[in-house]
């Protein structure tokens, strides 16, 4: 089977990276599965390097005069009738559409289309896209069931058109890397300092300011916590929440990780050299990867009860849930996990099992073969047979 993968993108952000993931899992189960995107990037450059096949089937970036589209659209049918592929995969609205567009114009039988929706903070619902989604798409994919249920409940999306298939982790990839440098001590951070890290791209919908409120409700009472924004952010946002953090009075033990961007500390590494973890909202590649990322390397979770994270934690058992709203809430849980020691190392612990044994890219990869087997054989079905008028 020939898969095309189409990413409109060309930072290693957002979606990249699950979208290479599944593409490298899917060529080592056995797929012939190609990536195109939008070339000269982090993307780009990140696929390589991880051996992923790349296909300039097409041109990605975003030309939208009439001709820059039709030119695209003809050009990745042209790719896709000339390389026998048996099926597009679009991971953005961008090459949703067009490639919706490239079956319509392709002179032999048109190959099915899969969508995975990566971002579920808002869809679509006009008429051209309610066709795009349950006409030329096969089959869109949702990353959690909560995604699905927003994807169904908008009115875009039918819900025999939709099916649920969770993220993974690349666990041969995602281990803390013992010869790295002592990372608290890169950052200035106490070895002996409780340190809570704020795992999120740093964003006005991200919810440092309720971090920030929540950590000042409970600097005297447990002085030893430390507080570090682990991520990057846009420049004006990053300024902004800095000016807040230095109007108050505990700058000196709020840390930003993408200060520290020239000492090259291994992802891995920065997440393991916190006591605790929080996460209060989903990031823009909709699987909540800096959950499961957490979960993986053991640590207790505190994370909202927004999107698929109530799906990847459970109460009380792997973590705790918390109104990502309420900055007591939010207090109350850290100051659990931090005073209770033994509860905090049985959550993280169960929460390592849980992810290693439900969250894998290779389960996301076999799921996500059996939902192109299922469809080409719809397909075949469908086609007329030899001889028939």
């Amino acid at each position: 089977m020939k898969v095309l993968h189409l990413v409109s993108r060309y930072r290693w952000t957002g979606c990249a990276e699950p979208a290479v993931n599944l593409c490298r899992f899917l060529a080592a189960a056995g797929v012939d599965s190609r990536l195109c995107c939008v070339p000269g990037g982090s993307l780009e450059r990140e696929a390589r390097e991880l051996g992923t096949l790349l296909a300039p089937a097409t041109a990605l970036g975003r030309n939208y005069t009439p001709w820059g589209i039709l030119s695209a659209a003809r050009r990745l049918a042209r790719y896709v009738a000339s390389e026998g592929i048996d099926l597009l995969h679009a991971h953005t609205s961008h090459d949703h559409w067009l490639a919706g567009l490239s079956t319509r114009l392709s002179a032999s039988p048109a190959v099915p289309l899969v969508r995975t929706h990566h971002e579920t903070r808002r869809i679509r619902t006009g008429r051209v896209w309610r066709r795009i989604f349950n006409e030329y798409t096969a089959a869109n994919v949702a990353v959690s069931l909560a995604s699905r249920e927003f994807l169904t409940g908008s009115g875009a999306i039918r819900p025999e058109k939709i099916r649920t298939i969770y993220g993974g982790l690349d666990f041969s990839r995602f281990r803390v890397r013992e010869a790295a440098p002592d990372v608290r001590a890169a950052w200035g951070v106490p070895p002996e300092a409780k340190l809570v890290a704020h795992l999120s791209h740093i964003g006005p919908d991200r919810r440092q300011k309720v971090m920030l409120e929540a950590f000042s409700l409970l600097a005297e009472e447990i002085p030893r916590m430390w507080l570090i924004f682990l991520g990057q952010g846009n420049r004006d946002t990053v300024h902004h929440l800095k000016r807040r953090v230095a109007s108050g009075s505990l700058g000196h033990r709020i840390r930003f990780s993408r200060d520290f961007a020239e000492k090259a500390l291994p992802w891995p590494n920065q997440i393991a050299a916190a006591d605790l973890v929080a996460v209060l909202a989903v990031g823009s590649e909709g699987s909540s990867r800096g959950v499961m990322e957490a979960m993986a390397l053991a640590k207790p979770v505190i994370g909202s009860g927004l999107g698929v994270i109530p799906e990847l934690l459970e109460e009380g058992k792997t973590g705790w849930i918390v109104d990502p709203n309420e900055p007591s809430q939010v207090a109350g849980a850290i100051r659990q996990a931090l005073t209770d020691q033994a509860k905090s190392l049985r959550l993280g612990s169960a929460a390592s099992v849980a992810v290693r044994t439900r969250f894998r890219c290779e389960r996301q990869a076999q799921e996500t073969l059996e939902l192109y087997r299922e469809i080409v054989r719809q397909a075949d079905r469908s086609l007329p047979a030899a001889g028939s008028r």
